[in-house]
């Protein structure tokens, strides 16, 4: 058994979030957390109404001290109680209202997730360092160097810090609607599709924007890899009742997420964390998927991308050799494939041009691309052997996410099964990252996945 690393071994691995508390009361260490980690200087507070109403008096009273002298406010802003798409025209609000703060403040963001990623992001614009009060185990993203943003029509990972530093009271975190753990639970457990998708292009190869590299060329980080999959699987059943409220059992699952961003941040890239199940969530954020006018949470997303990256997965190495392309194939020219392309994303030109980019990165000349072809017919079963060694089965992810309360029909966050399904030809195109779409696109039977998924009555259902 791969024993999991320790959360103080992968806080000091991250090369921006130089401290984290979490427990119980530990908010009252704000004033000592700012003195040591920030340069002297105002807080300025940015919250939703929910966020504020959970954390905000915790907050302001531990920022004030016992006498009322504590640390001053150089403003804040809320934004309302609806819940809010993480895009652009957020950061851009909120650099307005950086720009009335004055000089040497400290951005304090209260809340996880969106919000997070909106202050990340315009604290990078306005070269400020900032700290993280979460009040939900959400999401990964509050300790992920990036921010996942919806800028022009395009869900991409913006460049930008994490927190410096990142605090959290336990008792808060359990007191937050169940949903959101519930959320947070889906988001980790497709870092078991990452895993997966990372043995396949190590074991199979990569790219480097001009054509084939070696096998091996995307080779698993050792210290990335144990930070996020040692002990995952027990992982994820230790934090089952933190959709209860379990207090021990959410702030476990709050450090587990918490881990996952600092991977990133020493690998300085989201692969240790990221697979196909995320590119599956960005396609659905891009649509502003929401039910009855209220946006499906990211680790929903990520959790029913999840289920179709698991399906198309088993479905890719059900047979005992590697599938074959079906007689009548014939490999799209980049002309074809920029027009599929296109179709895809039609009425999303911002979305439409950024695809293109990343599928025509991707797309190898004909030579080059019959040798790749042979190259993955020849390690199929090597990645196949690792791969399911690895994932646990659709049926057991289905059963942890039916016991997490995250979504296990499409339905539930407003798709169709053939919506899903669907998906996943876009989520193919939209990034570079070498996943199991790509290895099947590359041996020419992604549709002929694609239809054993759809014909069978396991999946999606």
């Amino acid at each position: 058994m791969e024993q999991k690393v320790p959360v103080s071994e992968c806080l000091a691995a991250a090369k921006e979030t130089r401290a984290m508390n979490v427990g119980t009361n530990a908010l009252e260490a704000l004033p000592e957390l700012l003195g040591r980690h920030f340069s002297p200087g105002p807080v300025f507070i940015v919250a939703d109404e929910n966020t504020f109403g959970a954390a905000g008096k915790a907050v302001t009273d531990a920022l004030d001290g016992l006498d009322g002298a504590g640390i001053p406010r150089a403003g804040s802003f809320m934004f309302g109680r609806e819940r809010i798409h993480a895009e652009y025209r957020h950061v851009e609000t909120l650099k307005e209202q950086f720009r009335t703060a004055g000089e040497n403040f400290i951005p304090l963001v209260i809340g996880s997730g969106t919000l997070n990623d909106l202050v990340k992001r315009a604290a990078f614009e306005c070269k400020l360092p900032y700290l993280c009060v979460a009040t939900a185990a959400s999401v990964d993203g509050f300790t992920a160097n990036g921010a996942s943003i919806v800028y022009e029509e395009f869900k991409q990972t913006m460049p930008c810090d994490a927190p410096r530093v990142l605090v959290a009271d336990s008792a808060i975190l359990a007191a937050a609607p169940r949903y959101l753990s519930s959320s947070g639970f889906g988001d980790l457990a497709g870092k078991l599709i990452g895993g997966s998708d990372w043995i396949i292009a190590a074991t199979a190869f990569g790219f480097d924007g001009k054509g084939l590299m070696a096998p091996g060329s995307e080779a698993i980080d050792p210290a990335g890899w144990a930070m996020v999959q040692n002990g995952l699987m027990d992982t994820l059943e230790a934090s089952l009742p933190a959709v209860r409220g379990d207090s021990a059992a959410v702030t476990f699952l709050f450090e587990a997420l918490a881990v996952t961003g600092f991977a990133i941040q020493y690998y300085q890239d989201s692969r240790p964390s990221s697979g196909c199940e995320h590119m599956f969530s960005h396609i659905w954020e891009m649509e502003n998927l929401s039910v009855n006018g209220i946006p499906v949470t990211h680790g929903h997303k990520v959790a029913m991308g999840t289920l179709a990256a698991a399906a198309f997965t088993e479905c890719f190495f059900s047979g005992s050799e590697p599938p074959a392309p079906a007689s009548s194939y014939a490999r799209p020219s980049l002309r074809e494939r920029e027009e599929e392309v296109r179709k895809a994303f039609a009425g999303q030109d911002k979305a439409a041009e950024a695809a293109l980019k990343a599928a025509g990165s991707k797309y190898l000349p004909e030579a080059p691309a019959r040798l790749l072809a042979g190259a993955l017919r020849d390690c199929w079963k090597e990645v196949k052997e690792k791969c399911l060694a690895h994932l646990p089965s659709y049926e057991k992810f289905r059963s942890l996410f039916a016991e997490a309360q995250c979504p296990v029909r499409p339905e539930e966050i407003g798709l169709t099964r053939r919506r899903v399904i669907a998906a996943a030809a876009k989520a193919q195109m939209i990034r570079r990252r070498y996943t199991v779409l790509d290895y099947a696109w590359d041996l020419g039977v992604f549709d002929q996945v694609l239809k054993r998924m759809e014909d069978s009555s396991q999946y999606l259902w």
